[in-house]
């Protein structure tokens, strides 16, 4: 597996807090505390890791940061922001080296509990081009998830609360070939999924990974902060 984690948004700092990514959680900074204790964590090595950034102030800061927690990470550079964290985790691809595993993108901004064998789960529902995190909200600064009624996923809409099935921020493709296909498909077939205040977004990319004849499968988590939330409210 290869986790693509996009940090080359607009707001990447807080006016009190500095970088968010920094941002102390249970006595560990924010990014390392969300992705270490994710479910998967163990099946990762920190060369699986890998980190767009983009050019600006916080550049030096924010790459010193990533490489000496996750050390032989790999950090893509973008010279400027683009039109949103799905263009951001495209990038990412380019450091892709196993184009056959599963290829996780996590926004890496909520914190959660889950159990699952993302492998196993692939190996057993051989029709499944994706899994994603999900919880109970109703809060519209989310994305949300319809389900069908054999439980999979049938519509994904950005910052819309079409269901209480809110995303936790982590989408997890076969292959690296599912998702940029997904991400392909969406901006030249349904470009308005995508777009929420001019910005392209991941989570609607699922869409046509259904619509195209596979399903995605969602996995709930339990125990959610989602502190990038709270900090930007503040």
């Amino acid at each position: 597996m290869q986790c693509i984690v996009p940090l080359a948004g607009p707001q990447l700092t807080h006016p009190q807090y500095g970088l968010i990514v920094k941002y102390p959680v249970d006595g560990a900074p924010l990014l390392r505390r969300t992705l270490e204790t994710r479910p998967w964590w163990g099946r990762l090595q920190p060369r699986d890791l890998i980190f767009v950034l983009r050019e600006g102030e916080e550049l030096g800061e924010m790459r010193a940061a990533v490489s000496a927690w996750f050390p032989n990470c790999r950090v893509v550079v973008l010279s400027q922001l683009t039109k949103g964290a799905l263009l951001s985790a495209l990038a990412g691809t380019a450091a892709v080296t196993a184009l056959d595993e599963p290829l996780i993108v996590d926004l890496a901004d909520i914190l959660y509990d889950a159990d699952v064998d993302i492998e196993g789960r692939f190996a057993a529902e051989p029709s499944a081009g994706a899994l994603v995190t999900y919880f109970d909200a109703d809060d519209a600064c989310y994305s949300y998830f319809t389900f069908a009624a054999d439980g999979s996923v049938d519509f994904a809409a950005e910052k819309k609360t079409i269901s209480r099935h809110a995303s936790a921020g982590t989408y997890i493709f076969r292959t690296t070939a599912h998702f940029v296909a997904a991400a392909g498909r969406s901006l030249l077939e349904a470009r308005e999924e995508l777009t929420f205040g001019g910005a392209l977004f991941v989570c609607p990319c699922i869409n046509s990974i259904v619509r195209n004849g596979g399903r995605v499968l969602p996995i709930a988590t339990r125990d959610v902060r989602s502190v990038s939330k709270l900090l930007h409210a503040g």
